[in-house]
């Protein structure tokens, strides 16, 4: 019983400490939330993903109704 408290109070500990690293974001000083977002949007990069996203959801949606 003591071992299974440690263990589950090992793994909280961890994912504490996981989960306060992640959630510091790196954010420029003076750049709003909704700017980061639109930089993030109209990444070159990003967009090709959403492209393939698109393209690959299509694909299935097509081959799930048969056409």
């Amino acid at each position: 019983m003591r071992n299974k408290i440690l263990l589950i109070v090992g793994v909280a500990f961890v994912a504490y400490v996981l989960g306060s690293r992640a959630a510091t974001v790196q954010v420029n000083k003076g750049e709003s939330v909704r700017h980061q977002l639109v930089r993030m949007w109209n990444d070159p990069q990003a967009r090709k993903r959403r492209k393939k996203a698109v393209e690959k959801a299509s694909k299935k949606a097509r081959k799930a109704l048969g056409r």
